[in-house]
């Protein structure tokens, strides 16, 4: 492995903090809009005029045209498609797993993502009747039976953080031939909780003035999550990659796409559209 001294330098640092918050920004408003046109599609199955723009959607219909069946499709199909993507992703970046293609941990955010917004929707969409929580609401789950749920949607989470250490160590062999206990905490720090924090507050500012509930419950969770990653990360064996040289570069494509994306959905959508079904 080259020098250690020459890869723990604040321009590799930045770099793949850059890269790694690209990616996350992608991924959450790939997440939040595979949720949002899947309910706007479902509530065309039951002839509902909609109209939405970049974070909301408005139902044009009386109290009495939501029905049990209404609710339970279109409160669940979305985020059940967001978990199908998360698991796509995931078979993705295994696929793809000794090749050092940067872009990767794309993937890597997606699935995480997808998986925390499905349990934490279980949990904390559950308790306040939120999101997926209006379907249980609607099945007339007794206390009992929605803190079972509230349970799973919990060790879901756990779940998560557990099934996610390995793919956020194995990335780092897009940049290095290694990763160790010296690495670690540089390359943590880089790829997941700095773009955790600046891809929370792009996040935020793009969903300004008014965020909904999906996006202000979202970060607690991952907070979380991401503490136990770094605990199981920091007693994890040392991981040995190829001898292939690497190099620490901007993947221009990943930064370009990000920052086209979030600019250019949120001018679209900036106008709120009328859908009569």
């Amino acid at each position: 492995m080259k020098n250690r001294s020459k890869l723990l330098t604040k321009r590799n640092f930045w770099v793949i903090t850059l890269n790694s918050t690209a990616a996350f920004v992608l991924a959450y408003l790939f997440i939040f809009y595979v949720n949002h046109f899947t309910t706007l599609l479902t509530a065309g199955m039951f002839d509902f005029d909609v109209s939405f723009n970049y974070y909301i959607i408005y139902y044009h219909i009386e109290p009495y045209q939501w029905t049990h069946d209404a609710v339970k499709l279109m409160y669940s199909s979305g985020p059940i498609i967001v978990l199908l993507f998360g698991l796509i992703a995931l078979i993705g970046f295994y696929s793809m797993i000794e090749e050092p293609a940067r872009a990767k941990v794309l993937f890597i955010w997606i699935s995480f993502l997808s998986f925390t917004y499905f349990f934490g929707g279980m949990l904390i969409g559950n308790l306040f009747t939120k999101g997926i929580g209006h379907v249980f609401n609607w099945m007339y789950f007794n206390s009992t039976e929605k803190l079972v749920v509230a349970m799973i949607g919990f060790f879901g989470l756990i779940g998560t953080a557990f099934l996610m250490a390995k793919p956020f160590a194995i990335s780092a062999n897009s940049y290095f031939q290694e990763f160790n206990d010296k690495l670690f905490p540089f390359f943590f720090m880089a790829q997941a909780v700095l773009p955790f924090i600046f891809g929370t507050i792009l996040i935020e500012l793009y969903f300004l003035p008014k965020p909904n509930f999906q996006v202000l419950w979202f970060w607690a969770p991952i907070i979380v999550l991401m503490f136990i990653i770094f605990k199981v990360l920091d007693s994890s064996d040392r991981l040995f990659f190829d001898e292939e040289d690497r190099t620490v570069e901007i993947s221009k494509g990943l930064v370009i796409t990000a920052i086209a994306v979030y600019v250019g959905l949120h001018t679209i959508l900036s106008h709120e559209f009328y859908i009569s079904w």
